[in-house]
């Protein structure tokens, strides 16, 4: 985020006046924090909805007719104490299913995120260098 920033922060005031720049600065200012609020939005509403795609893909997955399903099952209660085990072995299996739904969810949202920094990344192509504010006075 820190090597974007500053780029995109000299293109957008770099050209701009003296005069122009205080209000400027505060309108990007507030620009960036709309889109970044937006965008933390969009992203995390994009999590929600893969969590439940892929838990709806690994419940129906997840029957009694599996052997590996029962294999699972067969080595939680096995080292689950007690005559609950059973039950406690499920709810493993069930919270094992969340942890693998999950992860597969952040893995879209990277995914998602990668291609479009890429494809915003192939747009830096197409800036032009902006013109230089005003003649640079002499130092002396």
């Amino acid at each position: 985020m820190m090597f974007a920033i500053v780029p995109i922060t000299n293109i957008s005031l770099g050209t701009l006046a003296p005069e122009r720049l205080k209000n400027a600065s505060g309108l990007f200012n507030l620009t960036r924090n709309l889109g970044g609020a937006v965008s933390l939005a969009g992203l995390n509403t994009v999590l929600d909805k893969r969590i439940d795609l892929h838990l709806a893909r690994l419940h129906d997955s997840i029957t009694w007719a599996r052997r590996p399903v029962l294999e699972a099952l067969a080595g939680f209660a096995a080292r689950m104490p007690g005559s609950n085990a059973p039950d406690m072995a499920l709810k493993q299996l069930f919270l094992f299913v969340r942890q693998q739904g999950t992860v597969m969810a952040f893995a879209d949202v990277f995914l998602l995120l990668f291609l479009l920094f890429g494809g915003f990344a192939c747009l830096v192509f197409l800036l032009r260098r902006p013109p230089k504010v005003g003649a640079t006075a002499e130092a002396h």
